[in-house]
């Protein structure tokens, strides 16, 4: 029944061209076609294990879809992997670690199935005097990596930039009226890169039940992308997390997800040049919402709420002011997302952080998105990584291929 499905299915999905996916740089090379692979950055929950690079077969047609394909460990446990970020050309992936401080540089390009480490980028700290690599933002021939601490665990944040072969060009800190930092995202025809606000290394790296509510920030800085000076500090509810861009040409205004705030909130440049947010959407108390994408023609916005076991879908047709427009629950604590570039798919995972997470069940779930936005949970794909080889794993963060 399930290869009959997939055969039955692989015909719609095969006739569209993708595109880049939806929330990634725009100097990312396109994937020209349906996704083959998928990989997933995991954390080991055991101490003896590695954590480790997972892939997953998503080929329709494949005798193994929706399953573990090759599990390539990076030789220790404890390193706490979070997010990772293709180079333009779309050839390796850099991947990082929030508690050990490193990034590790697989080559995708032989053989997408089988990734290999070809570059560790083990001292961070005295390189950058940053803690905590978190957001890995493709330039042309470039990395460009926001950091969540100092090389101490406190403050301030920033980014550094690295050429695609893992050299470091520059260091760039945070303003002190906003220090803490998160996520980055540009919009390059007006010049323009903003950035968002977490906690230091200092906080997040207690149980949840320490954390100090208070040690975080509610501030999006707005740079000069060219020049990568802070122009405006603007602010939200607390905790700001994700930026995501109008994908509308020349659109100078976005969205983000405020984690403290249970909300989304809009932010954009209006007639006298100055930046201003507005919040658009009440998600429910105490949801927390961890990730937000957004389709393709840029209608609808997808967030997760890690501790209402939602995936929400808005409707931002007037930007500035959301209307519900969908609830799935696809799981216990569903937290990172990922839209394919057709806009018909929707990956999801359910680990935000081993000091967070409040479920031993970990997994990658799919969800397909109709032509109204709305989602509809695929019961063929449903990847237990309290399973896979090498593990157990919490899944976290997912690159295409």
């Amino acid at each position: 029944m399930k290869n009959v499905l997939a055969l039955a299915l692989i015909g719609c999905f095969s006739a569209s061209t993708a595109v880049a996916e939806v929330c990634m740089s725009p100097y990312v090379k396109r994937l020209e076609r349906p996704e083959k692979l998928l990989y997933v950055w995991s954390v080991a929950t055991d101490s003896n294990a590695q954590d480790a690079l997972v892939v997953v077969d998503t080929t329709l047609a494949s005798p193994s879809y929706g399953t573990v394909v090759n599990v390539v460990p990076v030789g220790s446990a404890g390193n706490e992997p979070h997010h990772m970020g293709y180079t333009d050309d779309r050839t390796r992936i850099w991947a990082g670690t929030l508690f050990s401080n490193r990034i590790f540089i697989f080559d995708v390009s032989e053989d997408p199935s089988k990734p290999k480490i070809v570059k560790t980028l083990d001292d961070l700290g005295t390189l950058t005097g940053l803690h905590g690599p978190h957001t890995y933002y493709a330039l042309p021939g470039r990395m460009l990596i926001t950091f969540l601490s100092s090389a101490d665990g406190g403050l301030p944040g920033g980014f550094a930039e690295f050429t695609n072969a893992g050299d470091l060009v520059r260091v760039v800190k945070n303003p002190s009226a906003a220090p803490y930092a998160y996520d980055v995202a540009v919009k390059p025809e007006i010049n323009r890169l903003v950035t968002s606000s977490f906690t230091p290394y200092r906080n997040y790296k207690k149980p949840l039940a320490e954390w100090d509510m208070k040690d975080g920030g509610n501030a999006l800085v707005v740079w000069d992308f060219a020049q990568r000076k802070p122009l405006e500090t603007i602010t939200t509810d607390p905790v700001p997390l994700e930026v995501r861009w109008s994908r509308k040409p020349k659109a100078e205004y976005g969205w983000t997800n405020t984690a403290l705030g249970d909300s989304i909130w809009w932010f954009g440049r209006g007639k006298t040049g100055k930046y201003s947010t507005r919040k658009a959407a009440d998600l429910g108390k105490g949801c927390l919402p961890a990730d937000l994408r957004q389709s393709p023609d840029d209608r609808y916005l997808y967030v997760s709420c890690f501790l209402t076991n939602q995936v929400q879908v808005w409707d931002v047709s007037s930007p500035q002011q959301g209307k519900l427009h969908d609830v799935l629950v696809p799981g216990v604590q569903p937290n990172m997302l990922h839209i394919t570039g057709d806009g018909k798919r929707l990956y999801i995972t359910n680990s935000l952080l081993s000091t967070m997470d409040y479920s031993a069940n970990f997994w990658v779930r799919l969800a397909h998105i109709g032509p109204d936005g709305k989602l509809k949970l695929d019961p063929f794909f449903n990847v237990d990584f309290t399973k896979v080889p090498g593990g157990p794993f919490r899944a976290h963060d997912m690159l295409l291929n």
